[in-house]
């Protein structure tokens, strides 16, 4: 694990994680690099209609645009501001011509435990 980290914005490399149609990219600002607990990464959602099944607990953050997600509990349009909480397991809808968002999830190491790395 590593000490403190600052991250710029310029320092932020983004990958794409999800589209067509569109593309959700990451930054991924704390990683299993940092953390043996819990990631954080800045979400870009553009011209996106993504279907997911979140496999850890998640928060989202909305920091610019407006992003609508429909679960079988509601559909949610949140704007700059609001933040929602995605209990493992929820099924979803990502929608957005543009949204900038901070999503925190747990485990970090997800990907691993379900064998997307």
């Amino acid at each position: 694990m590593s000490a403190i980290r600052r991250v710029r914005p310029s320092e932020r490399v983004f990958s794409q994680i999800g589209g067509p149609p569109g593309t959700i990219t990451v930054s991924r600002d704390v990683s299993t690099k940092e953390s043996q607990s819990f990631g954080v990464s800045i979400g870009l959602f553009e011209n996106c209609d993504m279907e997911w099944t979140v496999l850890y607990d998640e928060y989202m953050y909305i920091l610019e645009g407006t992003l609508n997600l429909e679960t079988r509990e509601g559909t949610f349009d949140l704007e700059p501001g609001d933040g929602i909480w995605l209990p493992n397991g929820t099924w979803m809808v990502y929608r957005a011509e543009f949204a900038k968002a901070v999503i925190v999830v747990e485990p970090v190491n997800w990907r691993e435990i379900h064998g997307y790395e």
